[in-house]
């Protein structure tokens, strides 16, 4: 297994399936106040830590063992819903706390006959839930 977000979400190689994240990317920032000083540079004061943020995309296969429309299906259902949780990435969390889904978007590479999709690329922004 190479990771979850919830119980709907299970990154993992084997000879059955294949659902692994590409193209991570992970952002944490600081929060800062610009303060205008008159002749002279503005100051500035840091007011906390932002949201982190992550990124990756998935490529959903029929042939992977993966059901790529259920699969879509189910993450827009936890986008739409608000699903907070932990985000986990080789047995650590990422970030110290629950993320959401805010954005997901989706290409449908291969449909078959009947409308059978049979691939698609899957890409996913999780924003920290605080």
């Amino acid at each position: 297994m190479i990771g979850t977000f919830g119980k709907n979400l299970i990154f993992e190689t084997s000879s059955q399936r294949v659902f692994t994240p590409e193209k991570m990317s992970h952002t944490a920032k600081g929060r800062w106040n610009n303060h205008t000083v008159v002749g002279a540079k503005p100051k500035k004061e840091f007011s906390g830590a932002d949201l982190q943020g992550f990124s990756m995309s998935i490529k959903l296969r029929a042939d992977y063992g993966v059901k790529p429309r259920q699969t879509i299906e189910t993450i827009v259902k936890m986008v739409e819903s608000g699903t907070a949780e932990f985000l986990i990435i080789g047995g650590r969390p990422v970030g110290s706390n629950r993320f959401v889904i805010t954005d997901v978007s989706d290409e449908w590479d291969t449909v078959y006959r009947g409308g059978e999709l049979f691939s698609a690329s899957v890409s996913l922004t999780f924003e920290e839930y605080a």
